[in-house]
């Protein structure tokens, strides 16, 4: 298959070095490799991430001044501001329950992601004024708040910026900025998200005022929020995360306990991204994001079930709004264009995002989903391609544009509605010339091609405390050719598409899969297949058994 490229592959001497260290197996010296872990100090530390080796937060630019700040406004009111995602209310809930505990004078804010959109509105500073509020520190937004900020100085509000996103080439003028990314910032590390920024913040308060709280107990914040966020799992995200799982299943917060309970065995990175992550965002999403800051830093258990069978309640609406929304999308597919542009007038606005992600999956090009704004404005969503620049593209669109932002990968925008048509046929040709005139085709990477042989519990435990997996880490996918269905298939779930039975290699060897996505290829199939999958411990009826996870298969004719 050209489509499935083996990741470049160890030298023997440095496989065999490792080997010789960790004495283990050569495929998992392999993995080992492919993650730069090549010698037996770098396995400690991969495999026993230590929460002493975070970085000084001191290192980070402006970090004294802005700590010495808030010393000094501890008889003043604080706002803390955040953003409507798991970033933001995450970040918020983090800096509102330290400094509680150090007993501030606080409020938080999140912006109606309607009415206000992303980051520091002028209604939020108008909040600020009338709450009597001296200081806000912003979390997981603001580097791009010129305008804002300046409105907040000249109502005498100081302000403090604890953002991750690019900075652009004007800085805003507040009293103090923590963005790793910014310029002069010697922070070795530039791959924090908002809420890691925010960990490190309390980190420096707890070191100055020489305080007796043990800062780790807001991990689970940083953990959410990393992974939600789609951040690099190395350096000090994985040391974060690594312990923020911990805290999140040693120790759950009172507001996370209910969406926990609906989650069978421990909670990994992968539960978060596809169970609690949604839940969270459904708020901001359908409603607000106050809602999931009141939950995150409720004490209360009756409140916290009330909070958080609304949050339940939201995230089962956005669930089917974004059926629908994706079904009427989906109509609007034409598999000659090279770009899916797609638009309905009463669409929700929360679920663009998702829905235009899903459509990559269906059809793989550059896509933007559209809705109304009001009668003459429509708004999108913009997600991309591995290795496909859409911002750019957007860009050589900003004749037909009202307003764009974003990265490489994803984006926003707006756009009258009478040049839909335009800058639909523009997008389109720009997206075509710049690739050749030659459709997009999605590639599958594989780490290793194994025998299920190699595939032993002892193995298998190893590979897992790999973990935490995601961007930087990834949970490694392993290739074998030549097998066959060797059990009848068993169908799951609500439309039965999910298929389990049992499959064995060229050798015999057999082992126990599941698959959610392959049923009509698997159905009535006869002749050998060559897979790509993960592979898991299942720890059913307290027994260890390995069983795999298909994710791509080619049927040889």
């Amino acid at each position: 298959m050209k489509n499935w490229i083996e990741r470049e592959q160890p030298g023997k001497d440095k496989l065999q070095s490792l080997k010789k260290d960790l004495k283990i197996d050569d495929f998992i010296c392999s993995l080992l490799l492919q993650r730069q872990v090549n010698s037996l100090k770098k396995a400690q530390k991969f495999f026993r991430p230590d929460i002493n080796l975070l970085h000084d937060p001191f290192l980070m630019k402006d970090m004294k001044k802005v700590v010495e700040k808030i010393q000094n406004s501890k008889e003043q009111r604080i706002m803390i501001l955040g953003d409507y995602d798991v970033d933001g209310t995450t970040s918020t809930a983090l800096l509102y329950k330290y400094f509680k505990n150090m007993d501030y004078d606080l409020l938080y804010y999140i912006p109606d992601r309607y009415d206000e959109g992303y980051g520091v509105s002028r209604k939020a500073i108008e909040y600020a004024e009338i709450n009597k509020v001296s200081l806000i520190i912003t979390v997981d937004c603001g580097i791009k708040a010129i305008n804002q900020v300046d409105l907040s100085n000249s109502k005498n509000i100081d302000v403090v910026i604890c953002d991750h996103h690019l900075p652009g080439e004007q800085i805003p003028n507040a009293f103090g900025i923590l963005n790793p990314k910014q310029e002069n910032c010697n922070y070795p590390f530039k791959e924090l998200c908002g809420c890691g920024i925010a960990y490190k913040l309390i980190t420096a308060y707890n070191s100055l005022v020489e305080s007796s709280i043990d800062t780790s107990m807001f991990l689970d914040f940083v953990a959410l929020a990393t992974i939600s966020d789609m951040m690099p799992l190395i350096d000090e995200n994985r040391i974060m995360v690594f312990h923020g799982l911990n805290v999140l299943n040693s120790k759950p917060r009172i507001g996370l306990r209910n969406f926990l309970k609906s989650i069978n065995g421990k909670i990994d990175e992968s539960k978060i991204s596809f169970s609690i992550g949604p839940r969270i965002n459904a708020a901001g999403r359908m409603k607000t994001g106050k809602i999931i800051v009141d939950l995150l830093i409720e004490e209360d258990i009756n409140r916290a079930n009330t909070l958080s069978n609304d949050v339940e309640y939201l995230n089962q609406k956005r669930r089917r709004i974004e059926k629908s929304v994706f079904d009427e999308a989906l109509t609007q597919i034409d598999n000659e264009r090279y770009t899916n542009i797609v638009y309905g007038d009463e669409w929700n606005q929360g679920v663009l995002g998702i829905v235009a992600s899903r459509l990559i999956e269906r059809s793989y090009k550059p896509t933007i989903v559209l809705t109304e704004s009001n009668d003459e404005i429509l708004t999108g969503s913009v997600r991309s391609v591995k290795d496909y620049n859409v911002y750019k593209s957007l860009s050589d669109c900003q004749d037909n544009l009202l307003q764009y932002g974003g990265h490489k990968y994803a984006a926003g925008l707006k756009l009258k509605k009478s040049n839909f048509d335009i800058f639909k046929n523009q997008f389109e040709s720009i997206v075509k010339d710049n690739v050749g005139r030659t459709m997009f085709t999605k590639s599958f990477y594989y780490d290793l091609l194994i025998d299920f042989s190699m595939l032993t519990i002892e193995n298998l435990k190893i590979i897992q405390r790999m973990a935490p997996f995601g961007l930087g880490n990834k949970r490694p996918v392993f290739r074998t050719n030549n097998c066959f269905i060797d059990y009848k298939l068993k169908f799951l779930g609500k439309d039965q598409q999910i298929v389990k039975s049992i499959i064995k290699d060229k050798y015999e060897t057999k082992l126990s899969f599941i698959c959610f996505d392959k049923k009509s290829d698997l159905v009535g199939l006869k002749s050998p297949f060559d897979i790509l999958y993960n592979v898991n411990l299942n720890n059913f009826s307290g027994q260890d058994t390995v069983e795999l996870t298909i994710r791509e298969l080619y049927i040889k004719k």
